[in-house]
C-alpha cells in the first residue's frame, strides 16, 4: 500500500525537521558569518529587526577552516539556498501534503478507484520512495 509510504516518509520528514531546529518557527537562510565566510543560519521572527536586520545562529559553514581565505565549495552557495529552501516550517508543510495525499489516496482505493486518484497521488508517490531512498514501484 503506497499510502503507507507516504505516511513513513511524512513521519521521517517530521522527525528530522525536529531535530534540525530548536523550534518549528524556525527559518533558515543563506548567511555570511564574521569573516565573510558562507553559512546557513537559523533565525526566528524575534531574531527580525524593524529595519530588516536578522540577526540568526550558524547552523553549518560551507568554508574550509584554516583555510586564508576561507574558500567555499563551487556548488555551496546552491547547497546553503537549497538547504535554506528547505528548512523545518516548509518540511513540516511538505509531511503535511504527504499525510494528505496519503489520506486521500486510502478513500480513493475505499471506493475502488485507485486509478483515477493516481494523478493527484503518484508525484507524492515518487517523491516519498525517492525520499526514502526505496527502489522505484
Amino acid at each position: 500500500m503506497t499510502a503507507t509510504l507516504l505516511r513513513q516518509a511524512a513521519a521521517l520528514i517530521r522527525h528530522r525537521a525536529a531535530e534540525a531546529a530548536c523550534s518549528l518557527e524556525e527559518r533558515w537562510m543563506v548567511d555570511q558569518d564574521e569573516t565573510g565566510a558562507l553559512v546557513l543560519a537559523a533565525f526566528t521572527p524575534e531574531s527580525v529587526e524593524q529595519d530588516g536586520t536578522v540577526s540568526g545562529s550558524v547552523l553549518a559553514s560551507f568554508a574550509y577552516p584554516g583555510h586564508p581565505e576561507r574558500y567555499a565549495h563551487a556548488r555551496a552557495l546552491g547547497a546553503a539556498s537549497h538547504m535554506a529552501a528547505l528548512d523545518p516550517q516548509a518540511a513540516v508543510l511538505l509531511a503535511a501534503w504527504l499525510e494528505t495525499t496519503a489520506a486521500f489516496e486510502d478513500v480513493a482505493e475505499e471506493l475502488g478507484d485507485t486509478e483515477g486518484a493516481a494523478p493527484l497521488t503518484e508525484p507524492a508517490n515518487r517523491f516519498a520512495r525517492a525520499y526514502l531512498r526505496t527502489a522505484p514501484a
